[in-house]
């Protein structure tokens, strides 16, 4: 074999393996994404509701369709009266930002698994 044959098939070899990785990695990202999804959805649709006060928020880089992403600081009160802290990154519609301010109380619903909690703003723009 030539070395010039030997060359094209190697960068083409190399470029199958590369794309088949460069596919996987998508292929996951994007289920991955979904799952998110579903949960954030099966959250509002299911979990407990309760109230949280914003104690700081911070816009991130992230947008989605049009939408700022946004990073809630939040203390959550539950129904039984206990509180627990958590950090929520969301999605607000333009025409909520006036409700998310330091000190404001929102409206969260969360899920329980064990000691840790999965809270998400029932305000908050879901595709």
């Amino acid at each position: 074999m030539s070395t010039t044959l030997i060359t094209i098939v190697a960068v083409i070899g190399f470029g199958l393996i590369t794309g088949t990785i460069t596919m996987i990695m998508i292929f996951k990202l994007l289920r991955n994404n979904k799952q998110k999804q579903h949960l954030r959805k099966s959250i509002l649709m299911e979990g407990i509701p309760a109230e949280a006060i914003i104690y700081d928020i911070t816009q991130t880089s992230s947008s989605m369709d049009g939408r700022p992403g946004i990073r809630l600081d939040l203390t959550v009160t539950q129904v039984d009266g206990r509180t627990f802290p958590t950090i929520v990154e969301t999605y607000i519609p333009v025409t909520h930002i006036p409700q998310f301010q330091k000190g404001s109380v929102i409206h969260v619903r969360y899920i329980a698994n064990g000691n840790e909690r999965k809270v998400e703003v029932e305000d908050a723009y879901i595709p």
